[in-house]
Parts: C-alpha cells; structure tokens; sequence
C-alpha cells in the first residue's frame, strides 16, 4: 500500500529547525550591511567604521538574544500579555518593518536598475522585486530556512572565490587609521548607522517552542512516571542537545561578526577618506579584473550571492509583517486566513512610502538616519522589554513546578 507523502507532511507542520533558525538569524545580521551603509558610516565615524559596525553589531546580537528568548515562548503573540498591550505593539512593529521593506526594496531596486541594466526605471524593478519575495515569503519560515540550508554551499563558494581571485589592494596608511586613538567620530557614526541595524527583532515572531534540532515538536508529556534510569538518560540528552545548540548558535554569531569586522576591516584599507563617496560596497571589493570599467563576468558570482541573501531577507520581513497584519485582523475579529491579502498590502504601503519619501536624490540617507534611526530605537526597546517578561514568566513557572 503506497504512502501519500503530500497528505502525511500536511497534517504536521514542521516548525523552523535550529540550523534553520542559525541561518535565517545570519541573514538578518549581515543582509543590509553591504551596499550603501559602508559609505554613510564612513562619513560619520572616518576610520573608526569598523569599531561603529563593532557596537552596531553588539548591538544587534543584544537584540537577537531577547528575540530568541521571546520565540522559544512561541512568538510575541504568545506571550501571556494583555490584549491592548498586544495591539499597540503589532501596530508598531507592522511600521517597523513596512519602513524597512520600503528602504531596503529601494537600496536594492535603485542597485539592480543603475548598475545591472542600462539605466532602467527603478520603479518596475522594484514592483518585479516585492512580486519575487512575495512568492518567496509565502513559503514561510521553514521554507525560507530550507532554503538557506540548500544554498550554504554557494555562500562557501565565493566566500573563497572572492578570497583567492579578487584584485583589491589596502594601503597600510588607511589601517592605521582604525587604531589611532582619536575615537571622538565614533558616537557620530554609531548613530548614523542605526537605522541599517535591529533587523534581529524580526526573530521574535518565530514560534521556536518545544524545538529540536531536527525541526520537530516534541509530543506531549509522558502519561506516566518513567523510571529514573530512564529519566537521567532523557535529562543527559537534553543536555547534549541544548550545548550542540549553544555551540551552533555561537559560531553563527561569531561568523556574522567576523565577516562584517574582515568587510569593513578590507574597505576602510583599500578606499580611506575616498570611501565617503564609494556607493555598493560588496561589488567594489569582489572586482576580480584591473579594467573596471566594465562589470566583468567574474563578478557575477557576488551578484548573485547578494541577490539571492537581498531576497531572503526581504521575505523575511514581509513574512514578520504579516505576523503583525494577521494579528491585528484576528484582535479586531477578522479571520486571518492564508491568503496573499496581507502580503498584498504591505507591499502597497511600502511601495507608496518609497515613492513619497525616497523618489529624491540623498532623500535615502535623510530617510535613514532619521526616521529608520527612531524606529530602530523604538523596536530595541520593545524586544528587550518583551524579552525581559518573556524570561522572568518562563522562571516563575520553573519555580512552581519545582515547588
């Protein structure tokens, strides 16, 4: 008798594993850090960029670890809090990440139209694009994460290719510059590059409650009391699980950082004080040809590899606005069903914000260190505040199993 596959993977849906999650949290650290920010933060901090990434990164990695605490909970919407308190923050974090889908479509739109094509509109780019991670995003956190499993490969590829083959030179005079004791630019850039950071938030709206590694819930509690052999060897498992999470949380956090701290490391020592006036920073160091006249065909695998990391990120954003839309539609009794509305006008509103406020020249910058900067505050806050709750809720039960 054969098995229908399709109806057995429908009836339980598999959450997101923790290689997934690991991959989906990189994305979030790295996506946006690439193209226009080492210019701003190079006008802002000098030299010093590479310390502002430093701190920025921090920063984010503060972020990241209460939004994990919030997941492990079942998500922001699950955590015990009143209804109201609910509300105002789906409202707020909708904003938050219909600003970021807006910004970040633009940066990467205006990219594809400018520098691929000969000076195309970016408006029909931008709406083929948002159509792209639409379809992507409908695949869902698991999806999306098994994808990024699919596609590790080709990361690795020219995370080497770049290494071995790329043309680009540092001068020793613009290194010194990130070691001079002069750190007084360093406030200046930390805030200017705010904006391009707290994308972490995005991982509270994962549910990563009752997860194992392989993805799978664990099932309910045992009816009865297992003998205590049996449960030590439950209990040494855990164990063995729980530390092969934390070591593989560990090396993706500290690869993020390192790849970020080696990028900015590489540009300040090739451009110095000329990296003010350096647009698309990850193609300018991966150029593997002296005529640079011409985009040379060898660049074409870092194109791909930061469209495809573009894409996934944002998916990911239109899928934690969605979580926020849904929710909002539930509160007020209307039924959250699967289907593309939500998808559909988030990406109106945020097609509509980038043409309002982005369609003029240096208005991206203004946009981003000031209004980006305020939101980014505003959903630090939240996620540690939540966090916080989601921590001490989750010690208060402990405590009344025990007791």
């Amino acid at each position: 008798m054969k098995t229908d596959v399709n109806n057995v993977q429908l009836k339980e849906t598999r959450k997101v594993s923790y290689a997934e999650f690991c991959l989906i949290a990189v994305v979030l650290f790295i996506a946006t850090k690439f193209c226009t920010l080492p210019s701003v933060l190079a006008k802002g901090a000098g030299g010093k960029a590479i310390w502002a990434v430093f701190l920025l990164s921090s920063f984010d990695c503060v972020l990241l670890f209460f939004a994990t605490k919030i997941a492990k909970e079942g998500g922001l919407f699950l955590i015990e809090l009143k209804k109201p308190v609910k509300i105002a923050a789906a409202l707020f974090f909708l904003a938050f990440f219909i600003l970021k889908l807006s910004a970040f479509t633009r940066e990467i739109s205006t990219y594809y139209a400018l520098s691929l094509f000969e000076n195309i509109p970016v408006l029909p780019v931008t709406v083929l694009f948002l159509i792209a991670c639409v379809l992507f995003a409908t695949k869902g956190y698991a999806g999306i994460g098994r994808s990024l499993e699919i596609f590790t490969w080709l990361f690795a590829f020219v995370f080497l290719f770049v290494i071995i083959f790329t043309t680009t030179k540092g001068e020793l005079f613009n290194a010194l510059a990130m070691v001079n004791p002069d750190f007084s630019s360093l406030p200046k850039g930390f805030y200017a590059g705010l904006g391009w950071f707290g994308d972490t938030a995005a991982v509270a709206f994962l549910d990563l409650s009752g997860l194992s590694p392989s993805g799978k819930t664990k099932r309910g509690e045992r009816e009865n009391a297992e003998k205590q052999a049996a449960a030590e060897k439950a209990k040494s498992e855990k164990k063995e699980k729980g530390g092969s999470k934390k070591k593989l949380a560990l090396a993706s956090f500290f690869f993020s950082l390192t790849l970020l701290l080696i990028f900015y490391g590489v540009f300040t020592a090739v451009y110095g004080d000329a990296a003010k006036s350096t647009d698309y920073a990850f193609i300018k160091l991966s150029t593997f040809k002296a005529n640079t006249d011409e985009l040379g065909s060898a660049n074409w695998p870092v194109i791909i590899l930061w469209a495809i990391l573009s894409t996934v990120y944002l998916s990911l954003v239109f899928l934690s606005g969605r979580q926020n839309f849904c929710y909002l539609k539930t509160a007020v009794g209307i039924p959250a069903k699967k289907d593309y509305s939500c998808f559909l006008l988030i990406g109106i509103f945020a097609l509509a914000l980038s043409l309002a406020f982005l369609d003029e020249a240096n208005a991206y910058e203004r946009f981003m260190t000031r209004i980006m900067n305020a939101f980014t505050i505003g959903a630090a806050l939240l996620t540690v505040g939540f966090g916080v709750f989601a921590i001490a809720k989750k010690k208060r039960k402990e405590n009344e199993k025990t007791n």
